[in-house]
């Protein structure tokens, strides 16, 4: 062998290698930028489900200061 033909073959590497490593750099910052969209989401959502738990409790202490009862304690008396 001769060491043009090894060259050649070295060169010719080189560009697929290339291709690939900037396409999986690519690759990995659309995921994040992906996974950055989904932990925003999940905040979101765990804001809004804060609220509503939050929502219910306040409506138990409206119907106990309003003397509002429920029909479960009504059959117990």
């Amino acid at each position: 062998m001769n060491w043009e033909t090894i060259l050649v073959a070295a060169i010719a590497a080189l560009g697929p290698l290339l291709g690939t490593i900037l396409t999986i750099k690519q690759q990995n910052r659309l995921i994040d930028y992906r996974m950055g969209q989904v932990e925003n989401s999940i905040k979101t959502l765990s804001a809004k489900v804060d609220k509503h738990n939050n929502f219910d409790r306040r409506i138990i202490v409206i119907e106990t200061k309003l003397g509002i009862k429920d029909k479960q304690e009504e059959k117990a008396s």
